[in-house]
């Protein structure tokens, strides 16, 4: 009767291990999921203001002197930006599983501050965009 109790308990550890193997396996391939969508929202987020940089840079060029300090001011912050982007995508690719909230909380910050500036500058530069056309 102990033989068939210690091997019912041991088959009770084997399938509670394999459960929680399990869980750590799905844990690990939603971390991983969710690493790399966030890293491909911050690529088209780098790539947005990779375009707004151009397209900025080009008109600023096409003013010439009439360029005015805002736009220059407004460039070199897109550029600025685009490097914070830049680290947070090092980051992104780089956290593990214990330091991942950390890093998607503070990624998370930065696309809704750098989503906020764009709406802002393009609502500052409509106007001069507008007119240029």
């Amino acid at each position: 009767m102990k033989k068939i109790t210690a091997i019912s308990l041991l088959i009770s550890i084997a399938f509670i291990f394999v459960q929680c193997n399990g869980d750590t396996d799905d844990a690990q391939s939603n971390f991983e999921e969710e690493r790399q969508e966030l890293v491909s929202d911050l690529e088209d987020l780098r790539d947005d203001l990779g375009d707004r940089i151009e397209d900025l840079s080009a008109r600023i060029e096409e003013s010439g002197e009439e360029a005015g300090e805002d736009m220059k001011n407004a460039l070199e912050e897109l550029r600025g930006e685009r490097s914070e982007v830049d680290g947070a995508i090092e980051d992104v690719q780089d956290a593990t599983e214990d330091s991942w909230e950390s890093v998607k909380s503070n990624t998370d910050e930065l696309v809704e501050n750098v989503s906020n500036k764009l709406e802002e500058w393009g609502d500052q530069f409509k106007d001069v965009f507008d007119n240029e056309s």
